[in-house]
């Protein structure tokens, strides 16, 4: 009897201990505070808030998502679904209205040459926010590798994780290789499902970190990898069928850094204006 006892408090000893590897920081949780739905009639995107001090020492809250997600918006406004936390430790659901065109011009900035949005947002201090150095440096882009797990923040087909309007969490892996240099390699391949209501939705690392401890933002969803298959019915038909592969295509959160590099004007410069 003595011998089983041992033997049982052995095996239970077993199952509650920590897995290798297992994450025990916060870091998913913040991704999630900070990530947020972007939506009008025309579009729905997902996309993270960064905070960051420019030159004049104010900080401001961008809104980082796919450039197509705004372009297809129609209208001059867009509504940003965030939460606040409230007494008690509860969340209360926040819909603000925020401006992306004044006089037919964009308010965002828009990377020269990816599909990539920085969304300037209205001062308030109950936008969750990561700080700018969740975006990796071309240092830090070294530290990760194909295979490595990461973790992507979502509002697929427009729904949400729970009427506070948290966004759903998601796991997968890197696919593709070789990553870097960004420069060389801007996209990159996650073995997970897209859907539309993902573009602009953030990936982060599952194990590295940001300096200052949060989540490290790896990439922003593109969208959808497909295979296109082409029958010819008849001379004057042609029918073509998208299959989804479930791997989703991802950006460089790295080429953010482009647009909002750290001593940015307040204001997008004439060359990043629409006409």
């Amino acid at each position: 009897m003595r011998l089983v006892a041992m033997t049982g408090l052995a095996a239970l000893v077993f199952l509650v201990s920590p897995l290798p590897g297992a994450r025990s920081d916060d870091a998913a949780e913040k991704l999630l505070l900070a990530t947020c739905k972007l939506a009008n009639d025309a579009s729905t995107g997902t996309s993270t808030v960064v905070l960051l001090t420019q030159g004049d020492g104010k900080p401001r809250r961008f809104a980082i998502t796919a450039n197509h997600v705004l372009e297809q918006m129609a209208g001059d406004s867009c509504v940003l679904v965030s939460r606040a936390q409230v007494e008690g430790g509860g969340f209360q659901r926040l819909e603000i209205r925020v401006p992306i065109r004044a006089n037919g011009q964009r308010t965002w900035l828009k990377h020269p040459g990816h599909d990539l949005a920085a969304l300037p947002l209205p001062d308030s201090p109950n936008i969750e926010a990561l700080p700018f150095d969740c975006l990796p440096t071309p240092e830090q882009l070294a530290g990760f590798h194909a295979g490595d797990a990461v973790r992507v923040a979502v509002f697929p087909e427009r729904a949400e994780a729970n009427s506070i309007g948290f966004a759903m969490l998601r796991g997968g892996s890197i696919a593709s290789y070789p990553l870097v240099p960004a420069t060389a390699h801007p996209m990159f391949l996650v073995d997970t499902m897209s859907w539309p209501g993902d573009s602009g939705g953030p990936v982060m690392h599952d194990s590295l970190r940001a300096p200052n401890g949060g989540p490290l933002l790896i990439g922003v969803v593109r969208g959808m990898r497909n295979v296109t298959d082409t029958v010819k019915e008849s001379r004057f038909v042609e029918r073509r069928t998208h299959y989804p592969l479930g791997i989703a295509e991802v950006l460089h959160a790295a080429l953010v850094r482009e647009m909002i590099p750290d001593t940015a004007p307040a204001q997008p410069p004439p060359d990043q204006q629409a006409k």
